[in-house]
């Protein structure tokens, strides 16, 4: 390998022989598309990452990428490799398909995101699609279709949320739809005490839909007089039984003694029931019995049927989640880190969505500051009074 001055007298180039193509291969721009003005700059790249990956393509365009993308996805049964098609033909095939990878930057990522929001599509939507560019261009660096990712310092929209953003139910709240349940459902076909405890389990343990829909006896344990839930599957949108929780590795919970009175008495109402099994659904379906999981829709009906009658606000399951840490935090004063560990998320994402249940506990620390400041502090504003 060797540098040298460009023909033109302007810049550099890279030369070397590839054993790849068994031909003398020529470089003039680094990953961005930059020419290398400064012979520093193209030694630099010869060094540091041509030596390591000079093998690499460097003809791989999005597209290329894309379908490798989906064939690796494919053997992972958590993800929906028909939705990602979908994205991408809607939003990243026109204005990046025919794009070399090695070309797509930081730059590329903010423009798009400017024209879909130009569009009025959510943030929330716009940095999901985003995040799926990195992860790709991620990927192809993982597996030596491209020496670095130029798009790895794009940051997300940053979205301002009000305090109403986060819909959840109070304690007392929740304990009206609890209450107003046999009333309710008095001329259901469905159990009221089969509602009663779905909704309690979310709402005492915080899982995810898809995590509580995929829960087996098999995954309580018991010690003694104390019980661990494991949290190592869920049902995912194409209703299959995956490995992994939606957002990364399983999670335990340690039950409290309502947790755990709760779950006992689940499992003495459902062991009545024909069909149970120890290795079956903890809430199964209601048409199919234990071999199947209860439907994705069914909670969510539920959820409206309850709020219209009790004159609450209209949350989604997923509001169960919200309430619990509501309740963790501002009732029973858990902090940030000990909610993170507790609902199986990152203190980050905590802080993301639920930054106002913790105003509390802000406010807590301060009025402790306040009452244990030394002496010394109070009296560097004694001049200031005088």
């Amino acid at each position: 390998m060797a540098v040298y001055k460009n023909e033109n007298g302007r810049g550099y180039r890279i030369v070397y022989w590839n054993p790849k193509t068994k031909k003398v291969t020529t470089i003039r721009t680094n990953d961005s598309g930059e020419p290398f003005l400064l012979k520093k700059d193209a030694k630099e790249f010869e060094l540091i990452y041509l030596n390591k990956y000079k093998n690499i393509n460097r003809n791989v365009i999005m597209d290329e990428l894309f379908e490798k993308y989906v064939e690796y996805l494919s053997v992972q049964p958590s993800n929906s490799t028909k939705k990602l098609r979908s994205w991408y033909t809607n939003h990243i095939k026109k204005p990046l398909g025919k794009r070399k990878i090695s070309t797509i930057s930081t730059e590329d990522l903010e423009k798009l995101s400017r024209e879909m929001r130009n569009k009025n599509y959510s943030i929330n939507y716009i940095n999901k699609n985003c995040a799926n560019i990195k992860t790709m261009l991620n990927y192809a660096v993982s597996h030596d279709m491209l020496v670095r990712n130029n798009a790895a310092n794009f940051k997300p929209l940053k979205k301002i949320k009000s305090s109403n953003e986060v819909r959840y139910w109070e304690p007392y709240q929740f304990k009206m739809v609890i209450d107003s349940i046999p009333e309710v459902y008095s001329k259901s076909h469905t159990d009221p005490l089969f509602i009663k405890y779905f909704l309690m389990f979310g709402y005492l343990t915080g899982c995810r839909k898809g995590e509580q829909r995929a829960l087996k006896w098999t995954d309580i344990e018991y010690q003694g007089d104390k019980g661990i839930i494991h949290i190592n599957h869920h049902i995912n949108e194409e209703n299959k039984y995956v490995y992994g929780r939606k957002n990364g590795n399983g999670y335990s919970i340690y039950m409290d003694e309502a947790l755990l009175k709760l779950v006992k008495e689940m499992r003495s109402y459902f062991s009545g029931f024909e069909g149970f099994k120890r290795n079956g659904y903890i809430f199964p379906s209601l048409s199919k019995g234990f071999d199947f999981p209860i439907g994705g829709h069914t909670p969510v009906r539920w959820m409206e049927e309850l709020a219209e009658y009790n004159g609450l606000p209209h949350i989604t399951y997923h509001g169960l989640r919200h309430s619990y840490v509501c309740y963790l935090s501002s009732k029973l004063g858990l902090t940030v880190y000990e909610v993170a560990d507790r609902i199986g998320d990152t203190v980050a994402v905590v802080l993301e969505h639920y930054y106002q249940f913790f105003n509390q506990s802000k406010i807590d620390v301060a009025n402790k500051i306040t009452d244990k400041t030394d002496e010394n502090i109070n009296s560097l504003f004694e001049d200031e009074e005088d």
